[in-house]
């Protein structure tokens, strides 16, 4: 059986994926429960990420533009907007396209995220 498609808000700035709330900072996207639940593990991936990135921070003589924690956080942050551009809708992935994150990403390409 299908899941039904829902309208969800997404705010990266508060990791949040919610039902009917519009407002500043939100993208719209159309998904099922389980795409929404997917979006919000991404979420938890890249904050657990950025965690790792300020413990690094903390410790003066490492250079961070060569660091894995730096890089893992990428990658993170890349797959939360990959999700938001794949279920989005024509206002959300225009901004994210003007944002220029995805880089060498398009919506091909985004069916592995």
């Amino acid at each position: 059986m299908d899941e039904q498609r829902r309208e969800y808000y997404v705010d990266p700035g508060s990791k949040e994926v919610l039902p009917n709330t519009e407002g500043e900072g939100h993208f719209r996207i159309m998904a099922t429960e389980q795409e929404a639940a997917h979006i919000r593990s991404a979420f938890n991936k890249e904050y657990n990420a950025e965690l790792e990135t300020f413990v690094r921070a903390h410790v003066p003589f490492l250079d961070y533009s060569n660091d894995k924690a730096d890089d893992h956080y990428d990658r993170e942050l890349i797959t939360v907007y990959a999700l938001i551009y794949k279920f989005g809708d024509a206002e959300a992935r225009r901004h994210i396209d003007e944002m220029g994150i995805l880089g060498k990403y398009k919506l091909n390409d985004l069916k592995d995220f």
